[in-house]
């Protein structure tokens, strides 16, 4: 046991983060399991960021549209009444926010500060996606030969590279606090 007792901060931040990541995904999971409706469909924040994503589109000047898809649990985009995408529960980014909320915690040594680097967190990885999907909006339209390529591996290396600087701002700015 005294061997294992310098290991112990590591052993406490990857329960700490495993028993918040499976927490927070299975309260995910009920909430999107829920019943929304037409207005909210498939879920209220999938729906909002597709109405974001096609807004931000036509502030660009594309004529961008999304539709409710009656046979997925999705959200197609159209720019000019072309279909360029479906916007699915994962593309709304929550479960990487769900990873990254969960590792910050783990790390966490005080609430305040904490608290504070979850929020502005947070709302910089829903930007950062709602900047990918407006780009890949344009690429599957304009540039539709660089659209699998920037889905499965641009993108994906954008909004995980986002949340990884995110971590290591995290860890080396990390002091320990006062009790708050």
């Amino acid at each position: 046991m005294k061997a294992l007792k310098p290991y112990y901060p590591v052993f406490k931040f990857v329960g700490i983060f495993a028993m918040l990541y499976i927490l927070f995904s299975i309260g995910y999971y009920f909430f999107i399991s829920m019943e929304w409706g037409q207005q909210l469909y498939p879920d209220p924040i999938t729906a909002q960021v597709s109405y974001q994503t096609q807004e931000l589109l036509r502030l660009m000047g594309y004529e961008a549209q999304t539709l409710n898809s009656p046979e997925l649990p999705s959200v197609m985009m159209f720019i000019n009444e072309v279909k360029v995408y479906r916007v699915i529960e994962g593309c709304n980014a929550v479960s990487l926010m769900i990873l990254f909320t969960s590792f910050v915690v783990a790390f966490a040594r005080g609430w305040k500060k904490t608290l504070s680097f979850l929020i502005i967190g947070i709302v910089f990885i829903y930007i950062v996606n709602l900047i990918r999907l407006v780009v890949l909006g344009i690429v599957y339209y304009d540039y539709s030969d660089y659209a699998e390529f920037s889905h499965e591996i641009i993108f994906p290396g954008v909004i995980y590279g986002a949340v990884v600087l995110l971590w290591i701002f995290w860890i080396r700015n990390v002091k320990p606090e006062e009790v708050e």
